[in-house]
């Protein structure tokens, strides 16, 4: 208990605290604690992705450089598009369009791989790897999760798809999967 009730809202306490001085602390520590977690749950992972998709071609800091290129689109783009779709219209596109890359990784790993994984063959990047498909690109994923996201996003976009506007994400997953599977074909 401060100030005679129960606060949870850092931000409730330090409007409450009358000391310019604490406040310009807080300020500063409210604005680290924001980067830091930000870098750490949303920058790094996504520079280290994108330098994975290309090891001998991207390192960690293009993949960074990358990273930072596309969240300045997103971010250019929120006011003059994505505030007028609005931010559920953005989310459900979103999550329509990697709702196959989900199904597509369970496909694969139930249903083509057999649940076996050759752990060490993830690592390597030698054409004659197991995991190494068509020049280092699964083809048939890549043509399942592009035919899955176009039906799940218009499940978001499209009237005559409305009904099934809640189901994108699921919709997706499945489509992804099962287009998978047939294009494999069960090894």
């Amino acid at each position: 208990m401060l100030f005679g009730e129960r606060l949870t809202d850092p931000t409730a306490i330090v409007e409450r605290v009358d000391s310019l001085g604490l406040t310009l602390i807080a300020a500063v520590t409210f604005f680290a604690a924001t980067v830091g977690i930000n870098l750490v749950a949303n920058f790094i992972p996504a520079a280290y992705d994108i330098a994975n998709m290309s090891p001998s071609r991207i390192n960690a800091r293009t993949g960074g450089i990358i990273t930072a290129a596309i969240a300045f689109v997103i971010g250019a783009l929120w006011v003059s598009l994505i505030s007028k779709i609005g931010i559920a219209g953005f989310v459900d596109t979103l999550g329509a369009i990697l709702a196959p890359l989900y199904g597509i990784l369970i496909a694969d790993y139930y249903v083509v791989q057999k649940r076996r994984l050759v752990v060490e063959q993830l690592f390597t990047a030698e054409a004659s790897g197991r995991y190494y498909y068509d020049g280092g690109w699964n083809k048939r994923a890549i043509m399942a999760v592009g035919l899955a996201a176009l039906f799940s996003v218009g499940t978001v976009w499209l009237p005559a798809l409305q009904a099934l506007a809640g189901f994108g994400w699921l919709i997706g997953a499945v489509l992804g999967g099962m287009l998978y599977i047939l294009l494999c074909g069960r090894k």
